[in-house]
């Protein structure tokens, strides 16, 4: 709809609801007189709707006013149209997840009303169910009437995101879509209602954050990455605290620690680490300050040791409901609108393994969420690299146009790596490729699949040999630096044999020595080990264990059978009279 036609209508209206104004102004004035009267909540006599509600965090944003947009909006009336217009949203989101036009008076009126309830009976009855969310709104006002009662305005770029299942519950359809509304809202009896909602091709706001300039961060050149000009060769690890792990390390975050930390890697040869910044405890969509100044403390030591750092977002975030996706949004933006001039950032990576998730919620939810936060994280931070990190290399080829360095992880058994490798490169022709996790745990106690220290350097040399033959641009991280006294049960579980190998997937031991595998993750290190005798695998403790209880096997099967053996011949000696 041109904007010409639509001031026509809105005049139209105006002129047709000019006689019905004065009434409503005359009526309500009595009603309002006398509500006071008998001592009613001002608030309640006039119909002021709540703010939008504090756990629904979608973005809305407005852009200039037209010119000619006639009368000014003053701030509080502005502020009731954005709640009123937002709730309307939220009341069809619920419409259509209940599959009945449930509430929808309260925020919309004639035409309006009229169609949003048809397309959700429509929906209930063709047999399909909708989830529905929307995440992003950005407004342009075109007109408000003299007397303050009409306001037409349209909605640029709104984005929606549609989960669509069958009667059987079954997925058919996961998208986000992006669209234009042309809105014209009306005051009715002192509430604003949306009496006109007409959808059209999305014309894309102009809303983007201007970002400071980077000149020391890192760049993508092809299949590899530089910083500063010069080529860049990802050696590093993955970090934790020893003493701090998982869900202790930012609450008892200690600059000290990480500066000792630091120059122990930046001593071990390498240049980059990887951490990671739990959604719920940095504040979920109302960021944390403390938890903020901390992550940029910890950017600045290691700039001024001239480390680089991956930074993994909404750790141990398994929420992809609809409804709260604006909730990462708003962690996301304000994450990455402030460090985005930040050069010790190497690369933001999105989620840690998010394909651990597609049992549980779907693979079409988890990538079009993965899309949807890409396609933000590039409007809010343009400077750095975007990842994702990918449990495994099959995994890694999804996705591949949406990031800039194609991410995967690898705990198996060297001589498999090539099959994924070589199809995760074909998938990712032009991209670098990061081996973001590799490891393996020296735990080596009397339950089985222990290893030795010696063996965990075996698989290093042998997985960093044959990724330098595949691909010499290819970075990695080992996980991890340190092993663990304690391992929350919220990463591998409660068993000793869960958390046992988790606890001892380090290159440096509990106390502060280093284990052999810590030489070999520089640039340039020798990776020449001579291979271990079969026999040396076999000295451990679980293998041990077994002989023993084998040993004492065959001596109880002896003894019973040497005890059978006996039992048996005096059984059969003859039986002699005595004289």
């Amino acid at each position: 709809m041109q904007k010409t036609h639509l001031k026509l209508i809105i005049w139209a209206l105006l002129l047709a609801l000019t006689l019905a104004g004065a009434w409503v102004v005359v009526s309500g004035s009595a009603n309002l007189l006398a509500s006071f009267e008998r001592g009613a909540e001002p608030a309640s006599a006039l119909n002021i709707v709540p703010n939008v509600p504090p756990d629904l965090h979608v973005a809305l944003s407005w852009a200039a006013d037209d010119a000619d947009s006639g009368r000014q909006i003053d701030p509080l009336t502005r502020s009731q149209i954005e709640s009123v217009y937002i709730r309307a949203w939220l009341q069809i989101n619920l419409s259509y997840q209940k599959g009945e036009p449930h509430g929808l008076t309260t925020y919309f009126t004639g035409p309006s009303l009229a169609e949003v309830s048809a397309a959700v009976r429509r929906t209930h009855s063709d047999g399909f169910s909708i989830e529905q969310a929307d995440t992003a709104h950005h407004l342009q006002l075109h007109l408000s009437s003299a007397e303050g009662s009409i306001v037409a305005f349209t909605d640029h770029d709104a984005t929606v995101v549609h989960v669509i299942r069958d009667a059987k519950g079954t997925i058919i359809s996961v998208e986000e879509t992006r669209a234009d509304y042309d809105v014209v809202m009306l005051l009715e009896n002192g509430l604003w209602h949306v009496r006109h909602w007409v959808r059209r091709a999305a014309t894309e706001a102009d809303n983007r954050p201007i970002a400071p300039a980077c000149p020391g961060c890192a760049r993508v050149d092809g299949t590899g990455l530089r910083v500063d000009g010069t080529p860049f060769a990802v050696a590093g690890i993955n970090y934790y605290p020893q003493a701090t792990p998982w869900d202790t390390f930012w609450p008892q975050y200690d600059p000290a620690v990480i500066d000792r930390d630091l120059s122990r890697i930046k001593g071990l040869g390498l240049n980059t680490i990887r951490i990671f910044v739990p959604y719920e405890q940095f504040g979920g969509p109302h960021v944390d300050p403390i938890m903020r100044d901390r992550l940029s403390d910890l950017l600045d030591r290691a700039e001024a040791q001239n480390l680089k750092l991956i930074v993994t977002l909404f750790d141990f975030r398994g929420d992809y409901s609809l409804l709260h996706w604006a909730d990462a949004d708003r962690q996301l933006e304000t994450l990455l609108t402030y460090f985005a001039g930040h050069p010790a950032i190497l690369a933001w990576d999105l989620k840690n393994e998010p394909d651990l998730d597609d049992a549980r919620v779907g693979g079409q939810i988890v990538d079009t969420w993965l899309r949807h936060i890409a396609l933000l994280a590039r409007s809010y931070d343009p400077n750095h690299i975007l990842t994702i990190g990918w449990s495994s290399p099959t995994a890694a080829v999804r996705l591949v146009g949406q990031v800039d360095m194609v991410q995967f992880h690898y705990y198996a058994p060297v001589a498999e790596l090539a099959t994924g490798y070589v199809a995760l490169r074909h998938a990712a022709p032009d991209k670098p490729l990061l081996l973001g996790e590799f490891g393996l745990p020296t735990w080596n106690t009397v339950f089985p699949n222990g290893h030795t220290e010696a063996e965990q350097a075996t698989y290093y040399a042998a997985l960093l040999s044959r990724l330098q033959h595949l691909d010499p641009s290819t970075g990695h991280l080992a996980w991890t630096l340190y092993d663990f006294a304690r391992v929350p049960a919220t990463v591998a579980g409660r068993w000793p044999w869960q958390t046992g190998p988790q606890a001892y997937l380090g290159i440096i031991r509990t106390d502060g020595s280093e284990k052999p595998a810590a030489a070999l993750l520089a640039p340039g290190a020798n990776l020449t080990i001579a291979p271990l005798p079969i026999w040396a695998r076999l000295l451990k403790p679980f293998w041990l264990l077994m002989l023993g209880a084998t040993l004492v096997e065959i001596v109880g099967l002896a003894w019973a059978f040497d005890r059978e053996i006996r039992k048996r011949r005096g059984a059969a000696a003859p039986m002699h009279p005595h004289p």
